[in-house]
């Protein structure tokens, strides 16, 4: 674990001073984690697709949560993950219900699909949502991307905002008990790194090096938990 960390701080040596890891969402919201779904997508949303969305966004933010529950201090005991909001391009995408949803049609720079920032946690630390339209019941910590530029392939992109995906591969696999892919952007939510250019000794196969296993192993789940170690430390928890 000694080299994993020392390779955590070569690659992102100012990791401990963000304050936007999952594990600092989960603290600060007591085990609550609400996303907002960025759907830059020419299909329809189905009341039937964002309902298994849920489902497995829970799913599988569980199985890294679960590694920690009992885990030197770690304080929580369940975690409950919403959608809370869309972004579409046209609001005609939406299909169904749309109660206790907050539909947003703005876009950002790139002419995305984008949520309100100002519901956006990580753009208020402070914990001040004042400004945000629908209030704290509006708050946002982190987004899922369907992305239709990637339609057709097999990769994501996963940080501490989020994790982004072909729709295509996202809605075919959201049933599916280990979404892996969806797995491995959610570590490096977390703040686990990419393993392509090397391997810790002894390991073949675990969800943070690509490929190489289809759902969380226990060395993922150490490196989750040292994770938490020095961020209990770095925050005083």
């Amino acid at each position: 674990m000694v080299k994993v960390w020392t390779q955590t701080l070569k690659e992102n040596p100012q990791g401990l001073e963000d304050k936007n890891w999952i594990t600092d969402q989960m603290m600060a919201n007591n085990g609550s984690i609400n996303y907002c779904v960025r759907w830059n997508y020419s299909g329809k949303s189905t009341a039937a697709a964002r309902a298994s969305t849920v489902t497995a966004l829970q799913r599988s933010l569980q199985k890294w949560f679960d590694v920690l529950v009992g885990f030197e201090g770690f304080p929580l005991t369940k975690l409950d993950v919403n959608v809370v909001g869309y972004a579409v391009k046209d609001k005609s995408l939406i299909e169904g219900s749309t109660t206790d949803l907050d539909i947003y049609t703005t876009v950002d720079g790139d002419g995305v699909p984008e949520c309100d920032t100002r519901c956006y946690r990580a753009a208020h630390l402070d914990g001040d949502l004042s400004q945000c339209p629908g209030g704290e019941d509006s708050r946002y910590d982190i987004s899922l991307w369907l992305d239709e530029s990637l339609l057709g392939q097999m990769a994501g992109y996963g940080y501490n905002w989020g994790e982004e995906f072909a729709p295509d591969y996202f809605l075919d696999n959201v049933d599916t008990e280990n979404i892996h892919i969806l797995l491995h952007e959610m570590g490096h939510g977390f703040g686990l790194l990419d393993f392509y250019d090397w391997v810790p000794e002894g390991q073949t196969s675990f969800v943070m090096m690509a490929g190489s296993a289809m759902e969380i192993t226990e060395f993922d789940a150490w490196m989750l938990r040292d994770w938490w170690r020095k961020l209990k430390a770095a925050r005083s928890w």
